[in-house]
């Protein structure tokens, strides 16, 4: 259903978040990434510096700001709207709890043909930050904190640091 062009579209990025983890989860990456970039692509081609409580890229003018059948109705600092401040750390790399309150986690990429991604996810224990660049991830644990990533345990504070399919070092 989600792949289907005769479907109407999603109205608000709430659900258009939701619509797009569901294509990760049945493997659609690169679709979901192309939602992300035409959907909140297009809000930022229009000028937004957040994001909005909903978008059509149809809608011209005055149009884009109405909503709820007023005028300039429409949150265009929404916080229901920043799906991608979510979708692209857990889906594009896979950072995700594996314990309560991030004491331990995974990093699990599928880039979906992008290059270059990183994130960075705030925890108790401070930040872990992932980068990929080409064929260069490095990925860095805070103290107190045990990533599970290549069938092997890392346990922080530490960068790991991997080229290519080499293991990590």
């Amino acid at each position: 259903m989600l792949l289907r062009k005769d479907i109407p579209p999603v109205g608000t990025p709430y659900m258009k978040a939701f619509e797009c983890m569901a294509l990760c989860r049945l493997g659609e990456t690169k679709e979901s990434i192309c939602h992300i970039r035409s959907y909140w692509g297009g809000m930022l081609e229009k000028g937004a510096t957040t994001f909005w409580e909903a978008y059509n890229h149809d809608e011209k003018d005055d149009e884009a700001y109405a909503f709820y059948g007023r005028p300039f109705g429409k949150s265009l600092c929404h916080a229901w709207g920043s799906g991608p401040a979510m979708l692209l750390p857990s889906n594009l790399l896979g950072i995700r709890p594996t314990a309560d309150g991030w004491k331990e986690f995974t990093v699990a990429c599928d880039l979906a043909g992008l290059e270059s991604v990183c994130a960075s996810v705030p925890t108790p224990y401070g930040n872990i930050c992932v980068e990929i660049d080409g064929n260069k991830v490095n990925i860095h644990v805070p103290g107190g904190t045990t990533l599970d990533y290549c069938q092997r345990r890392w346990i922080g504070p530490m960068t790991i640091s991997q080229l290519d399919d080499n293991d990590p070092s």
